[in-house]
């Protein structure tokens, strides 16, 4: 016979109907007990949702400390840390998502930097750690990263060597004058060609006199919208295939002061629109950040793919640029490993004539011909 004082249906974990009360939480909460199945439950704690710890996760990426998140997750800061960590850790690895997303890979020209940021390292007083990345300039894409204790030529020549094993085919590499670089490359891809970083400054101040001083800036967009034609003798045969119709080539002629006043934002903002502006993100939210400390892959792989996926206010993510066309992607499907979903847009659409745009703004803002 059943002698409970049932206050709910069923148990909520095997449905049965022995249900009796179990005594109270501190909080003064009824706590319930099935004899079936001997679980114990709270009814006030099943009311409340589950969080969502892909939202955590974001939010946490972008910036919002422990305490910040206790608005959003009502635990404590170590509770917080295990269920982010876990969650990320649970995350593909952003190399994996990106060949699954793009099979082949082009590049014309790819920018090698690295940064320091603090991370706990047995034999380093300094509790620092070395980040080297390699990344698209076109698209501003991490196409591969590599931790390591410090800058050497041992972290280079990992890096280059996993992206030249996916199959990578790029004619130039930009650098900022390492020696480490310069020796890894040579070994790794010794028929590519190299520059420093000089070479995008004096780059940049002829296309400023192009386009502030030059009576007919008509040569600017040819000059843009003609990339894949020229990218066809460094044997790069899909890198901008999307100008190689012409009606993606009439957009671009036809909207002449959209892609001048594109052109001048990003000579004006160069430091944040390109690389430099992930490098300065990445030393911004990773000095605060705290349980890096031990292992940072998961957390710095979690970031890199969030960064990489977040719209850009051109509404478009770096990913979708890098795919040459748009794209709706997300953090949570990065987790999941679910490719992104192209967005077949109208071409008379202002999305997509953005999105063209840019690609030939951006494609005329590489220094390398």
């Amino acid at each position: 016979m059943y002698y409970g004082i049932p206050t709910t249906d069923s148990c909520p974990f095997c449905h049965s109907i022995r249900i009796i009360k179990h005594g109270k939480t501190s909080t003064n909460n009824p706590r319930f007990r099935c004899r079936y199945c001997k679980k114990t439950w709270v009814q006030s704690k099943l009311l409340k949702p589950a969080p969502n710890f892909g939202d955590l996760t974001e939010a946490y990426l972008s910036g919002l400390s422990y305490r910040d998140l206790r608005s959003i997750y009502h635990s404590s800061p170590t509770r917080i840390n295990q269920k982010i960590r876990e969650y990320l850790m649970g995350c593909v690895q952003w190399e994996d998502y990106l060949d699954a997303c793009s099979p082949k890979h082009e590049s014309r020209l790819i920018h090698l930097v690295g940064k320091k940021f603090k991370c706990s390292s047995g034999d380093n007083k300094e509790h620092l750690m070395f980040i080297a990345m390699a990344i698209d300039a076109l698209s501003s894409v991490v196409l591969g990263f590599e931790i390591g204790k410090r800058d050497s030529k041992d972290v280079w020549t990992a890096l280059l060597d996993r992206i030249n094993c996916r199959g990578f085919v790029c004619p130039t590499f930009m650098s900022y004058g390492s020696k480490k670089i310069e020796d890894s490359l040579k070994i790794v891809f010794p028929y590519s060609s190299t520059y420093i970083n000089f070479t995008r400054t004096c780059y940049d101040n002829q296309l400023k006199k192009d386009l502030y001083y030059s009576i007919d800036n008509r040569k600017l967009i040819l000059e843009a919208i003609n990339a894949y034609q020229t990218n066809q003798t460094a044997k790069l045969e899909n890198y901008l295939i999307i100008f190689k119709e012409k009606r993606m080539k009439d957009i671009v002629l036809n909207s002449k002061d959209h892609f001048f006043k594109r052109l001048n934002e990003r000579i004006m903002m160069k430091n944040t629109t390109r690389f430099e502006g992930l490098l300065a993100a990445f030393q911004a939210r990773f000095e605060k950040f705290h349980m890096i400390k031990y292992d940072p892959e998961p957390i710095i792989n979690g970031w890199i793919a969030w960064w990489m996926l977040i719209p850009l206010p051109i509404g478009f993510s770096r990913l979708s640029l890098y795919l040459q066309n748009p794209h709706e992607t997300h953090f949570k499907d990065f987790h999941c490993g679910n490719p992104p979903k192209r967005l077949d847009l109208p071409l008379d659409s202002p999305e997509m004539k953005t999105f063209i745009i840019e690609l030939a703004v951006r494609s005329l803002h590489i220094p390398i011909k």
